[in-house]
């Protein structure tokens, strides 16, 4: 490993989680759990560029909506790094959110994290685990979006797998959703055919979080 990859594990592991937010009252809450997707990594961490931000505008002033994605985060406790092993899942247990947005998978489906049945086992247990809260909150699946080649290397960056996210995970993001009883949002058939939403190929900019943040609006009034 070279002493550059050494500083970005570094970077990653120790220093890519920002401090919680922090939860307004008198309001409902909308908990995002998720990666660097999330987190907001295409648009810099800046956050009146995420589709948070544009969903909260979007649902008006009687709605927070809480970031909790961590960078390089996988759903699979076996992964490099485990989402369930953050302050982020623990605070977000904590929360008391009124609707809890589940996007984990894009970080599993690299060749030395992805384990299809763990994933799958992970997936249900993740989302049983919110569901089983005090306040018995809405508990959402969204499935993650595609991942296109970036133009000067020519291929997907960062070990991720396009064929695996749309093969296996978003698949199965449907079907523990199904069998579950949750409402999925299928932000992977959403964003087929749109690489101009992602500037590097796998982190939505801000055209494309603005988009997303319609997308997810307008399904969380479907139900």
């Amino acid at each position: 490993m070279s002493f550059r990859d050494k500083i970005d594990r570094f970077v990653l592991k120790y220093l890519a989680v920002p401090p919680p937010p922090r939860i307004k009252s008198g309001v409902r809450h909308i908990a995002c759990i998720g990666d660097s997707i999330t987190f907001g990594a295409g648009v810099g961490g800046v956050k009146r560029k995420t589709w948070e931000f544009f969903l909260e505008d979007r649902l008006g002033d009687g709605w927070q909506v809480l970031n909790y994605g961590a960078s390089g985060r996988t759903l699979l406790d076996s992964g490099d790094y485990p989402y369930r092993s953050e302050k982020f899942y623990r605070v977000s247990m904590r929360c008391g959110a009124d609707i809890y947005i589940i996007m984990l998978g894009t970080n599993d489906s690299k060749p030395y994290n992805w384990q299809r049945e763990s994933y799958e086992r992970s997936l249900r247990a993740l989302a049983s685990g919110y569901r089983a809260l005090p306040n018995s909150p809405r508990v959402i699946l969204m499935t993650p979006p595609r991942c296109y080649p970036d133009e000067k290397a020519g291929k997907v960056l960062f070990d991720i797998s396009a064929e695996v996210i749309d093969g296996d995970i978003a698949p199965i993001v449907r079907s523990v959703a199904s069998e579950l009883g949750l409402q999925v949002i299928d932000l992977n058939a959403f964003t087929q055919g749109h690489a101009e939403w992602f500037n590097d190929g796998v982190h939505p900019n801000e055209k494309g979080n603005r988009a997303i943040a319609e997308f997810i609006a307008g399904a969380l009034s479907e139900v």
